[in-house]
């Protein structure tokens, strides 16, 4: 019988080696770089990216407890808002935290997802295809409420959508693989910046001059904005801390022992 040659590990307790190092390459790289101007300026469709997630979110727990949508932008308004979700009826306790802890559940789950190199593609399909739905659904049959920003909404979304199935369906795995990694991180990072910013407006540490997700939690359950901010901050770092253990830090831990 033919001798046959050993298998040559690939992987880390079942994470391609690869991944891992792309992973930790784009996150050190995002730390060291999100402040740059620059590299703010280019990454500006990231950013709209996540403020898609963040209003989705708030948007699907509307629909979910019952409620339904009557606008939904995610350009700037001039009043310090990236986006906006007008939702009618439904559970507003539950709708107004979802924009927060939405994006960071969705980041961290992006980031779990991101492990599996054979089905990135498809991953980009399923996000693109949500967020053409909701372009068009969400804020395109809501034109006449939201005027202007909700047509660059719109635009700015199905340019987004277009964007993540073109690359789901023409990029090679790999390829698709680093894009998934990229927005893993960089929705898991602006999850986080954006909680903190928050938690600075609430506690008075930041002027802003108009109202938050935190304010309106204030005004529905007389709880102070602060409170709520911190909460979503701390359960936000929770969550990306037990997703990043749990997907690549048990495994560079096992790996070396």
């Amino acid at each position: 019988m033919q001798a046959t040659k050993p298998a040559t590990k690939q992987t880390v307790s079942g994470v391609d080696k690869s991944n891992v190092w792309a992973f930790g390459l784009i996150t050190v790289l995002s730390l060291f770089l999100y402040n740059a101007p620059i590299v703010g300026l280019l990454l500006s469709p990231i950013n709209t990216f996540a403020t898609m997630v963040h209003e989705m979110s708030h948007a699907l727990v509307c629909l979910a407890t019952g409620g339904y949508v009557s606008g939904m932008t995610i350009v700037s308004d001039g009043s310090g808002h990236g986006g906006l979700t007008f939702c009618r009826g439904g559970m507003p306790f539950f709708y107004t935290q979802a924009g927060y802890l939405g994006t960071a559940i969705f980041g961290c789950m992006l980031i779990f997802l991101g492990q599996y190199q054979k089905i990135s593609k498809s991953i980009l399909c399923l996000i693109g295809a949500s967020i053409a739905l909701a372009s068009i659904f969400l804020v395109g049959f809501n034109l006449l409420n939201t005027g202007w920003q909700g047509f660059f909404s719109m635009a700015w979304g199905l340019t987004m959508a277009a964007f993540l199935l073109w690359a789901g369906l023409k990029w090679q795995a790999r390829s698709a693989n680093l894009l998934l990694l990229f927005l893993a991180v960089q929705t898991a990072l602006n999850s986080v910046v954006s909680i903190i910013y928050l938690a600075q407006v609430s506690l008075g540490l930041t002027p802003f001059g108009s109202f938050s997700d935190a304010s309106s939690m204030q005004q529905m359950t007389q709880i102070p904005a602060g409170f709520w901010s911190v909460i979503w901050v701390f359960s936000s770092l929770v969550m990306l801390g037990g997703t990043l253990w749990w997907t690549y830090g048990r495994h560079l831990m096992r790996k070396s022992n």
